[in-house]
């Protein structure tokens, strides 16, 4: 790395910058972050695909006007809004799907690209995720050789790209098992079974098509850029939001938040974990965005020395700030046992008890038998078939966690440290991305007040609906000590023949219920809600007024 380098705004300004993945959790961080921390930046093509009959036009309306994560820059400069322009497109087509006129006016005036679009989606397909991660780099890359202003390409990698190693993980490439060439030609004449064999194969080293198509489009991207201006960014699990802006938001079940509502609803009671002092390597999506874009401004900045270099940044936890899984899930115990979801399925449970096998069995007969009655049994009542699908969902959640806590991963983050020192004093502050700064306990607990609060809706305001869900989990919890003792006096008839086998059914059901409901966390220090709600209604900039009387109706009960 070279020595101090310009402050932020300067090297972005009067730029263009081009964004992809700008409808998705991570983007909107990004963008919003661009319109409220870089005044000078000229403006901001994102590429939005259309979806459920709305126009890239329509949903970027609908994103800056609804989502509560534009609220600051509604409030202190909604004139950048104007900065931004969604261009209609598609990363599975040739030039993205740019109509002639956007792919015209992005590839006269971009300068700076950050690729964020990818499948969402850990499980898809092996073809979806090679069109989507490695096809749809590769038209990316094919569109910055055409911008002749191009001084930085920032692809938005993962760490997770090299789950093969174990221990210590630099910051670099390594040896590809797969060339990416020959997997995009096999893609495009291979039938989905022939396609399904390669994705079992890779299975083993790499669990899941995300994490191997994305090890493959980092060798693309080092083969085809050696003459662009390059940037490979990996963040790890990422969480909402830590201090820069609203606390604990996030818009979109995933990492973290898909791992806390399974512990909240019961649907995930136990993650079986046979090393718990495994780091759990999360990161808070505003330092994801913080990082990100200074990191593109560290890319223009070697530019302008006429640096070639292809620097690789982890954004990671587990090398400096830990989360070792033992804290992490006493973290999730207590907070979701102080401030319990309102809706729940089962009564919450926190437990890294158990085994693989035991759970995969138990996710499985869930989604295969005991969904498909239920439904039927809705059907009769007139209900629309809701079970085997939510079992379905949880069953793939669960799978695509659970492989993620097998290894000791550290990814080392020298990078990071080194260019918070070569960053202005000022924007070390207003682009903090320093995770030796996050207290883990306050963190998770504004992780699942964020979810409670934006995800599934619960009025955090509201003490007096949270003793009223705090009281039903207690009532589900008898409820379900019953329920299982009642399935352990039924095994004990079906083992003797006899109905009296009272002590048998007796240690069949209590075994069953401390495997299956027993907590395996403890309590521990976390963040209150009080201190949530404050910081809550100072950037949210506004509190709906039901909130605020509950607030007080609240406090006067006190």
């Amino acid at each position: 790395m070279t020595d101090f380098m310009p402050d932020v705004n300067s090297l972005f300004a009067g730029r263009t910058v081009f964004l992809t993945g700008g409808s998705g959790f991570v983007g909107k961080v990004v963008i919003e972050k661009f319109l409220h921390a870089i005044p000078d930046v000229k403006r901001l093509y994102v590429l939005v695909r259309p979806a459920k009959g709305k126009s890239a036009q329509e949903r970027w309306e609908a994103i800056h006007t609804k989502s509560e994560i534009f609220n600051r820059t509604r409030a202190d400069c909604p004139e950048t809004i104007a900065k931004v322009f969604p261009v209609e497109g598609d990363i599975t087509i040739d030039d993205l799907g740019l109509s002639e006129e956007n792919l015209k006016r992005v590839l006269e005036e971009t300068s700076v690209v950050i690729h964020c679009a990818a499948t969402v989606r850990f499980n898809d397909t092996l073809k979806s995720a090679i069109e989507l991660n490695i096809k749809g780099v590769n038209r990316m890359i094919k569109l910055c050789k055409r911008m002749p202003k191009l001084d930085c390409f920032l692809h938005c990698s993962t760490a997770y790209v090299n789950v093969d190693k174990e221990g210590d993980i630099e910051e670099k490439q390594f040896d590809v098992v797969c060339d990416p060439y020959k997997l995009m030609d096999a893609q495009s004449w291979m039938t989905e079974e022939m396609l399904e064999g390669i994705s079992n194969s890779m299975s083993n080293k790499y669990f899941n098509t995300y994490c191997f198509t994305k090890h493959v489009s980092e060798e693309l991207v080092r083969r085809e850029c050696v003459d662009l201006p390059t940037l490979i960014f990996r963040p790890s699990i990422i969480g909402g939001i830590w201090k820069d802006g609203i606390p604990g938001w996030a818009d979109a079940f995933q990492g973290i938040t898909a791992n806390a509502l399974g512990f909240g609803t019961g649907t995930i009671p136990r993650m079986p974990i046979p090393d718990t002092t495994i780091p759990l390597d999360a990161i808070p999506v505003d330092i994801v965005s913080n990082m990100m874009i200074v990191c593109a401004a560290y890319r223009l900045h070697l530019t302008n020395l006429k640096d070639k270099s292809m620097p690789i940044f982890h954004c990671n936890s587990s090398h400096l700030n830990p989360l070792p899984i033992t804290l992490y899930r006493n973290l999730m115990g207590s907070t979701l046992s102080t401030y319990p979801v309102e809706k729940f399925i089962f009564a919450p449970c926190t437990s890294t008890r158990g085994t693989v096998r035991m759970e995969n069995a138990i996710h499985k007969f869930k989604h295969r038998v005991i969904g498909p009655a239920l439904d039927k049994v809705g059907g009769v009542m007139g209900h629309k078939p809701f079970w085997e699908k939510t079992f379905g969902k949880v069953r793939e959640v669960y799978s695509v966690f659970i492989p993620f806590t097998y290894k000791r991963w550290i990814y080392k983050t020298d990078n990071m440290i080194e260019l918070i020192g070569k960053m202005q004093p000022d924007d070390v502050e207003r682009f903090d991305f320093d995770i030796r700064k996050v207290d883990w306990n306050d963190y998770i607990s504004d992780v699942i007040l964020g979810m409670r609060t934006f995800l599934v809706k619960n009025d955090v305001y509201s003490d007096k609906k949270l003793n009223e869900t705090r009281r039903n989990v207690r009532i589900h919890q008898g409820i379900e000590f019953f329920a299982i003792l009642f399935i352990g006096w039924l095994l004990a008839l079906l083992i003797t023949g006899s109905t009296s086998s009272y002590k048998i059914a007796a240690a069949i059901g209590l075994s069953l219920y401390y495997y299956i409901h027993i907590r395996t966390f403890q309590m521990v220090r976390i963040g209150t809600i009080e201190s949530y709600r404050e910081r809550l209604t100072e950037t949210m900039r506004c509190v709906p007024l039901d909130h605020q009387n509950n607030n007080n109706n609240s406090s006067k009960a006190k």
